[in-house]
């Protein structure tokens, strides 16, 4: 009996081995009994073995023709390691493991039915694909089979997709996953549109796989460019930088360009990939363009060939190689359509609109998205920026425009306002001397944005390395310009914790000069405007529309409202209609008026509400045009006045106190001796930086308590003698002598109606 019992007990332990050993391979037990049971709408795998399909990490994939084994390595991504190494396509790595999470039991066709011919009908045996997913074994190191199926071809039917709405094609599959199981099922879904051309769709078509933030530097070089081998680098410090062109020159980069050819490279697509010893690439290389990211050690070349016809139908395609993978990518060089004429027009019109963002109007230029090498930007004339400058206006705090031999300058000076008071910012000007004004936000804001948005229309000459700066500026008038422009930044404003307190930090940055002149070409004779910035090796030729903004002339400068008083300064308002005069006495602590019309009293049938809302217009007026005091077409229209204002102000005077501001700020010509090196320190310090006089002189002026004075502003209104398509109105400020063009419809709206009728 002990010899029955120990026999016993060794087949039951052996028993116990051959399970755990098909447990190991398969995880089920289903392979001892050879036999599943499967149901309509249940998933093809157990929900254990599908929560284990995101660690996947080992696929081996075949048909009637091939077998590839992928392999995901530690970064993530998913490479075939066998027959020979190449970089997974991502997208069917993901369809595949989605198939076999989400796919269901339609139908399982009886046993009795799963005859030779059924299978080949059903493409099981004709046509399969057969799939195994594995997962890494953690006690072991090795790895458990956690999917496996053969795909057959696609069934007729249409399987609900599970919201009861939609529909989603089937597919015929055998697995012997749960044992020896020769049934043939219907599953919902369908992978096999994938592998139409084999299974060459395994392998990644877009030649290279970066993310556009991770990148730092790119270098072009043109093997065929005119004139012979040319290269192009571009870099930047981070992902938050801007693109800098670092040779052939010193230069910025188109920012929006570089951006987009990024994304292009990122989004490059092989129609077909092959195995670099059954093809060669045709043609001699054309661009050689080298990728550095953020933490490789080596860089990633692309190489792209000279362009073909294809045999089929005629489409310009071209050969790429990386120097990661051991295959040669074929790539759509040219669009089938041409982009010439009537088209290509239309298609740019679109495109210049400002109304798409700057990766859509990229892919409607390329054709639905698809990327052609030929339109990608790859020379310093397509790459480099055509901006003067890279100026932000809110950035900007003084400005000081100086011209050369002439005491004449304009100085902007940004006063900030306060966002918990609701006071906006406002900025002053001063030319020639005189003292600060109010100027016109909107055209100081044109100059500033100009100076970085404006293209340039060329590109003149750009510093060689090594190259005299002094003798490079002074052949081409540099040295001695028309126009020296100084911008001071606003401070950097930085938060650091002292003691634990949060504490402001104001970090100064350096004043930029800029140099503009008028150069004269020796060869045409023609003059055009040059620039360049202080510390560059780029001169610029300048479009007029910048230049035009260049000016020294303080009507263009000044503020567009006539009048400049709060509503509490207000005493009297006196109408000056050609009959007899409407005048208004109010008092703003009462917010009450009383006023006569030619000596008769009509104080009831004042309306308060439209004579504030005529003093709230009266403050909003702005002119269309300041104009010279000696202008002869406003003065001979001014000679007979059809309307007048004029208000009666008692004010707080400011004059002593910005006196003494003005004296203690005036800009020093004679410091601003234009030049190199030491005397930009002397230039931005003498121009733009406040002394402590005034610092002073500003302190006491908030201290000090300024007397109330009366003033007396009165503005006189006729309509304008000249032919002209739009009518106009001519106006003076009586006390000044200031004369201004007045928009029709604005001096329509002085004739108010103040009174009830």
């Amino acid at each position: 009996m002990r010899i029955l019992s120990t026999v016993l007990l060794g087949i039951g332990a052996a028993l116990g081995v051959v399970a755990s050993v098909f447990l190991t391979i398969d995880g089920n037990l289903a392979r001892l009994t050879g036999w599943y049971s499967f149901k309509p709408g249940m998933p093809l795998f157990t929900p254990e073995n599908a929560a284990r399909l995101p660690e996947v990490d080992w696929m081996k994939i075949g048909d009637l023709n091939d077998t590839i084994t992928c392999r995901r390595e530690e970064d993530g991504v998913w490479w075939i390691i066998s027959p020979f190494r190449d970089r997974m396509n991502p997208a069917v790595v993901s369809s595949i493991l989605n198939f076999a999470a989400q796919t269901r039991v339609v139908d399982t066709l009886p046993l009795n039915q799963t005859t030779r011919a059924r299978m080949r009908e059903y493409g099981v045996e004709t046509t399969p694909h057969s799939f195994v997913l594995k997962v890494p074994d953690g006690n072991k190191g090795e790895h458990t089979t956690v999917a496996r199926f053969t795909l057959g071809s696609t069934s007729p039917w249409l399987a609900d997709a599970g919201d009861g709405q939609s529909v989603v094609p089937t597919t015929y599959l055998r697995t012997d996953f749960y044992g020896n199981d020769k049934r043939i099922h219907v599953v919902s879904g369908n992978i096999l549109s994938m592998f139409r051309s084999g299974l060459s769709a395994l392998r990644d078509p877009r030649p290279l796989l970066f993310t556009p933030d991770s990148l730092r530097e790119v270098s072009i070089c043109n093997h065929a460019a005119e004139g012979g081998e040319t290269t192009v680098k571009i870099c930047r410090a981070s992902a938050e930088t801007p693109w800098n062109i670092i040779a052939p020159c010193l230069t910025s980069a188109d920012q929006d360009k570089m951006n987009n050819l990024v994304a292009s490279f990122v989004s490059l697509a092989a129609v077909k990939v092959e195995d670099n010893t059954a093809v060669q690439p045709r043609g001699p290389a054309e661009f050689t363009i080298s990728f550095r990211a953020d933490g490789s050690d080596e860089p990633v070349v692309l190489t792209i060939y000279k362009s073909f016809p294809s045999p089929a139908d005629g489409q310009p395609l071209c050969h790429a190689t990386v120097n990661n993978r051991p295959v040669v990518f074929t790539l759509q060089a040219e669009p089938r359509v041409s982009r010439r004429g009537s088209y290509s027009r239309i298609v740019n019109s679109i495109c210049n609109l400002p109304v798409l963002p700057t990766r859509a109007m990229a892919q409607l230029r390329s054709g639905a998205g698809n990327i052609y090498t030929a339109e990608l930007p790859l020379s310093l004339s397509e790459l480099r920026s055509l901006r003067f400058s890279n100026i932000v206006d809110k950035d900007v705090s003084r400005v000081v425009l100086r011209v050369h031999d002439s005491n004449e300058s304009l100085r902007l000076m940004l006063i900030p306002g306060d966002v918990e008071s609701e006071v906006s910012d406002m900025w002053m000007y001063s030319v020639g001397g005189s003292r600060f004004a109010e100027a016109d936000e909107h055209v100081v804001r044109r100059f500033l944005n100009g100076l970085g948005t404006i293209p340039v229309r060329g590109i003149e000459a750009d510093m060689k390395p090594g190259e005299n700066p002094r003798e490079f500026m002074a052949r081409y008038g540099l040295n001695n310009p028309y126009y020296t422009l100084f911008l001071s930044p606003r401070p950097c404003l930085y938060r650091a914790t002292l003691f634990g307190v949060d504490l402001p930090l104001v970090k100064d940055r350096d004043t930029r000069i800029f140099y503009i002149s008028r150069y004269r070409d020796p060869q045409t004779g023609r003059f055009r405007w040059l620039g360049m910035e202080e510390g560059g090796s780029t001169i610029y030729w300048l479009s007029t529309r910048l230049t035009r903004t260049f000016s020294l002339s303080a009507n263009y400068w000044r503020a567009r409202n006539v009048v400049n008083f709060p509503i509490s300064a207000l005493r009297k308002l006196t109408l000056g209609y050609q009959q007899a005069p409407l005048e208004l006495l109010y008092d703003y602590i009462g917010e009450s008026w009383t006023g006569t019309l030619g000596g008769e009293d009509v104080t009831p049938r004042i309306n308060p509400h439209r004579a504030q809302y005529y003093i709230r217009q009266l403050q909003k007026l702005k002119v269309a045009e300041w104009l010279d005091k000696d202008d002869e077409f406003a003065l001979e229209s001014l000679r007979n006045p059809v309307f007048s204002v004029c208000l009666n102000l008692e004010i707080t005077d400011y004059s002593r106190a910005e006196a003494v501001v003005m004296d203690s700020s005036t800009l020093d010509h004679d410091n601003l001796t234009p030049g190199m090196g030491d005397s930009r320190t002397q230039m931005a310090e003498g121009a733009l930086t406040e002394s402590s006089a005034t610092d002073e002189a500003l302190r006491e002026a908030a201290l000090q308590v300024h007397p109330t004075i009366s003033k007396t502003i009165t503005i006189e209104i006729a309509p304008s003698t000249e032919a002209s398509d739009q009518p106009f109105f001519y106006g003076r400020v009586v006390e000044t002598g200031e004369l201004f063009v007045l928009p029709y419809a604005d001096a329509q709206g002085l004739d108010g109606n103040i009174l009830d009728m």
